[in-house]
C-alpha cells in the first residue's frame, strides 16, 4: 500500500477592501492545522483612480496579514462576470487542493450570468474541493461595492436610462446593481444581459448616461 498523501494546497478568495479579513483568517487555520501551502486571492473589480489611496491603503493591510500567515497573495483585477473563471484558473495554475470563497447571492448572479458561481468553479475546477463560507465569515460586500441587488434600468426621453429596484414591467433592461461602498447615493455599476453578453455601466446618482461597457469606455479614454 502506497504511503504518498497529497499536499495540501489552499486557495483563499476574497475581494479588494478589508471585508476579506475573517475569511482569510479562517482559512489560514484552517491551513494551519492540515499543515498546507496557503494562497490568498485578491480580486480587484474595476478599480477606480479616485480610489487610488484606499485601495493603497487596504491592499498593505492584505499583504500584512500574508506575510503573517506564511501566504503567498496574488492581487488580480476582475470584471464581476469572470469573477468565477478567474478563480479557477489561479487555482490550476497553483495546483490547489481547497478553494475557500465567501457566501455569494447566488439568485442574483444565476439572474445575471443564467449560471451560479459555484457550479462554474466546480466545473472548471474538478480537481479542487470547493467550500462556501457562511456570510458571518465572509462579510457579503464585493470590495468596492456593496452586494448586488437586483434591478432594472428605463430609458429616459433624453436618452439616458433612470435606475430602479421596482420591476414595473416597462422597463428596458434587468440586472444587478452594484453600489459604491464609498457613497450615499445610487452610483455605482449596472451589470446585465445584452446581445448574449454581460455588459457593466456606470450609474450616477441613479441615472446611466451611456449605455456603454465600461472596458469601452475605459478604451476611449
Amino acid at each position: 500500500m502506497s504511503s504518498f498523501q497529497q499536499e495540501e494546497r489552499i486557495l483563499i478568495c476574497v475581494y479588494y477592501g478589508q471585508n476579506g479579513l475573517r475569511l482569510i483568517r479562517r482559512g489560514a487555520d484552517i491551513a494551519h492545522k492540515l499543515s498546507a501551502s496557503l494562497f490568498i486571492l485578491v480580486l480587484d473589480p474595476l478599480p477606480e483612480k479616485e480610489y487610488k489611496l484606499d485601495k493603497e491603503v487596504d491592499m498593505s493591510i492584505f499583504q500584512e496579514v500574508a506575510n503573517e500567515y506564511g501566504a503567498e497573495l496574488m492581487i488580480k483585477r476582475s470584471r464581476m462576470k469572470d469573477i468565477a473563471s478567474m478563480i479557477a484558473e489561479e487555482a490550476k495554475e497553483n495546483k490547489v487542493t481547497q478553494i475557500m470563497i465567501g457566501q455569494v447571492a447566488e439568485s442574483l448572479w444565476t439572474t445575471l450570468l443564467g449560471r451560479s458561481i459555484t457550479n462554474i468553479i466546480l466545473e472548471k475546477a474538478p480537481f479542487a474541493d470547493l467550500h462556501v463560507m457562511p456570510q458571518e465569515l465572509s462579510e457579503e460586500n464585493i470590495g468596492e461595492f456593496e452586494r448586488g441587488i437586483q434591478s432594472y434600468i428605463k430609458e429616459n426621453k433624453d436618452g439616458t436610462y433612470e435606475l430602479s429596484f421596482k420591476n414595473e414591467q416597462d422597463f428596458d433592461y434587468e440586472g444587478i446593481f452594484f453600489k459604491w461602498a464609498q457613497t450615499d447615493f445610487n452610483s455605482g455599476i449596472f451589470a446585465f444581459n445584452k446581445d448574449g453578453g454581460i455588459i457593466e455601466v456606470r450609474v450616477k446618482d441613479g441615472i446611466v448616461y451611456r449605455l456603454i461597457d465600461i472596458d469601452e469606455e475605459e478604451e476611449e479614454i
